[in-house]
């Protein structure tokens, strides 16, 4: 064991399903001996994610969904408590709740680092981290389209800023083995014939479920969307509103043959393994979970140019790539995709894991997380016994 620890202190809003959960938890779990993680949630329902956790994690929970007065004191005693040497935030909730209760509160921290998971970031939250930029060591993004915000938008420092990308769990997610795609097909009801798609992602504006519909409509109209085809939603219904609208136009559109709600699946790599190809027309992204998880099972994947900020998918090598918010052109690589055999798909998905594990080296990507720390306790002259601590 290491003869001195260095303690992070990790803030995010909670654990329900979802890839920057899982992102984090990766992290977590992957870091040398050197440092302790010690992980608080300040939303008390929904820990999904409990294989990834270690005994006694979380060790806090506020216990707060909308942040009160009371527990954004609670949040500054268990930040000044701990006495971490580094905190690091998750998610733009807890970016902005973490260091408000610490400026409110009096409350100090060696290592202040936060992390930016997704694109579209809300006004409130750009000038979160354009307001406490001064207080924050950096600022972690996820992908290069969420740091072109931060610095285009939020205007972050240029020498605060840093992108590392995702974990892809290739042990995990991987191709299925004998008999296991029959199984989960059977799982999902989908027939020997059926080409299966899936969609996997809350039913929200941001993943564009309705400009899939719409693309799917006008090739109903045309006579060109195939009796086999079935696409599968699979997400959370996140915007009540945003999915009673998917859910009504997906009757109105006569489209009940060919597209299914599955609402939340706990079992994502059985979904993955009943599907032929995964779309994902969001018109926004950080760095989609989704897109290197079904990379990683050996499928092809339908994206839009907003999903594919970092080039996670080659159009034409591993997959397709559509203009965002373009349900014509989607419409015509559907059409494309739904002619390939399945020995191209099978090659398109071979090409697309071998990318994902070359782009993702996850003891490469630990590393950065890990550097980043040690040069940052080395700035701050923490290197030594000792650590770091909170004052409140």
């Amino acid at each position: 064991m290491a003869s001195h620890r260095h303690k992070i202190l990790f803030v995010t809003p909670g654990l329900r399903q979802g890839g920057a959960e899982r992102q984090l938890l990766e992290l977590i779990r992957r870091l040398p001996d050197r440092f302790e993680p010690v992980l608080c949630l300040y939303e008390a329902e929904g820990v999904h994610y409990r294989e990834y956790l270690a005994p006694g994690e979380p060790r806090h929970v506020v216990g707060k969904h909308w942040m009160s007065p009371r527990g954004l004191a609670r949040l500054a005693r268990i930040i000044a408590e701990e006495r971490p040497a580094i905190l690091h935030s998750y998610r733009d909730r807890s970016n902005f709740w973490t260091r408000l209760a610490m400026q409110v509160h009096g409350v100090s921290v060696p290592i202040v680092i936060t992390s930016v998971r997704n694109r579209g970031i809300a006004p409130l939250n750009l000038l979160t981290e354009s307001i406490f930029a001064d207080f924050t060591d950096r600022v972690l993004s996820n992908s290069v389209g969420v740091r072109h915000e931060l610095r285009s938008w939020a205007r972050v420092p240029e020498a605060k800023l840093a992108v590392i990308h995702n974990f892809a769990n290739l042990d995990q997610f991987r191709p299925p083995a004998a008999g296991e795609r029959e199984s989960a097909r059977s799982r999902f009801g989908l027939a020997a014939t059926d080409q299966a798609w899936v969609l996997p992602g809350r039913i929200s504006f941001q993943k564009h479920q309705l400009g899939l519909l719409a693309a799917l409509r006008s090739l109903r109209r045309a006579g060109r969307l195939p009796a086999g085809v079935r696409f599968l939603l699979a997400g959370r219904e996140r915007d009540r509103t945003y999915s009673r609208v998917v859910r009504a136009l997906v009757e109105r559109w006569d489209l009940a043959a060919h597209v299914r709600l599955l609402g939340s699946v706990t079992d994502v790599l059985a979904l993955y393994h009943a599907a032929d190809l995964v779309v994902l027309p969001s018109l926004y992204e950080g760095m989609p979970n989704a897109v290197i998880e079904a990379q990683a099972c050996g499928l092809p994947v339908l994206v839009s140019r907003a999903a594919n900020a970092d080039r996670l998918v080659a159009p034409g090598a591993t997959g397709f790539e559509v203009p965002t918010a373009d349900r014509h052109a989607l419409a015509v690589e559907l059409e494309k995709a739904f002619a390939c055999s399945p020995e191209e798909l099978r090659v398109l998905g071979e090409r697309g894991r071998a990318r994902v594990a070359r782009m993702l080296d996850n003891e490469s990507l630990l590393g950065m997380f890990t550097s980043l720390y040690d040069r940052l306790l080395a700035i701050k002259g923490l290197t030594g016994p000792g650590g770091g601590h909170a004052t409140g």
